[in-house]
């Protein structure tokens, strides 16, 4: 578990991180989302040691992050953000050398690095000298690092950043593999698909704060009266929008043509009873489709902005 408890970063004056309290469950996949600048790297390396909090506290798996910073060392492994390596060193030898400092037992280090390796298709690559790899190559060896390493707490910056489609695919599925393992996994993205798909739950940061948590489905929730039924019938059914309405959670309902539209929340739950409602008056369905707020409607919700 970890467990962040009213925690302030300042530089210079500017708060980077402003008051942020929530607590992250064991083996639970949490999705930081917001921009560049938002403040998610700042928590992150503040939770791992490499900032001192202004004010608050951090326990990770019960430690203080301010008074056992060796001890949440050992339990965290960082896939950071942006990847800076001695240029002279080979991919492999990176991971051997994080594998050695981070305590993985020398009996099985090279047959994890082999194995994650091939998983990435990256045996011949990584014989390369670091300065010889472009930069899809070098994130794919900065998220290997955590995948050798297996920590308790694994920490992910924008591990998809300048990766192609199958790569981003591959990364998501050995994450998830990884918490399937044993590990807690915090997520910092700034992709709305990536928090969407990875995410048992999502905090959603801006300016420093973090203005919601929730699981995606719950956050889409959030937003009364947004959802969209859309129904054609064989023929329009004149009474069904009245009928309709007398449902709590419908806020309107009208016909276009043949097709009954009806302005909702909770969609999901109520569409099999709007069916049963329009059978049950004569009607012969012939299609529907369920329209839902995606999460990029709810961060502009909360926040104001978008993310680019």
């Amino acid at each position: 578990m970890i467990e962040f408890k009213d925690v302030w970063k300042r530089f210079k004056g500017t708060d980077a991180v402003r008051g942020i309290t929530c607590t992250i469950e064991d083996q639970e996949i949490f999705g930081l989302l917001g921009p560049n600048g938002a403040g998610k790297s700042t928590l992150i390396m503040t939770m791992s040691t490499v900032y001192r909090a202004t004010s608050g506290e951090i326990l990770v798996d019960g430690h203080s992050v301010n008074t056992e910073p060796g001890k949440v060392k050992e339990l965290i492994g960082i896939s950071f953000q942006d990847p800076k390596y001695d240029r002279i060193l080979t991919a492999r030898e990176i991971l051997q050398w994080h594998a050695k400092v981070t305590g993985v037992e020398k009996g099985v280090r090279e047959k994890r690095i082999d194995d994650v390796l091939t998983k990435f298709g990256l045996t011949f690559e990584a014989r390369k000298r670091t300065w010889m790899l472009s930069g899809g190559t070098k994130k794919k060896i900065e998220n290997a690092k955590i995948f050798v390493q297996r920590p308790k707490v694994a920490v992910f910056d924008e591990p998809t950043a300048y990766l192609d489609v199958p790569s981003r695919l591959l990364v998501w599925d050995m994450i998830d593999e990884l918490r399937d393992e044993g590990s807690t996994v915090l997520l910092a993205t700034n992709m709305m698909d990536e928090a969407d798909r990875m995410s048992d739950r999502v905090g959603i940061v801006s300016k420093g704060e973090m203005v919601q948590v929730g699981t995606p489905d719950a956050l889409k929730g959030t937003l009364k009266g947004r959802d969209i039924i859309e129904m054609t019938l064989e023929k329009p059914i004149p009474e069904l929008p009245a009928e309709m309405k007398k449902i709590e959670d419908i806020q309107d309902a009208h016909f276009e043509g043949d097709t009954l539209v009806l302005l909702l929340s909770n969609g999901r739950e109520l569409l099999p009873h709007v069916i049963n409602i329009a059978t049950a008056k004569g009607a012969k369905v012939q299609s529907v489709n369920l329209k839902q707020p995606s999460l990029e409607d709810v961060f502009l919700h909360y926040t104001g902005m978008k993310l680019a």
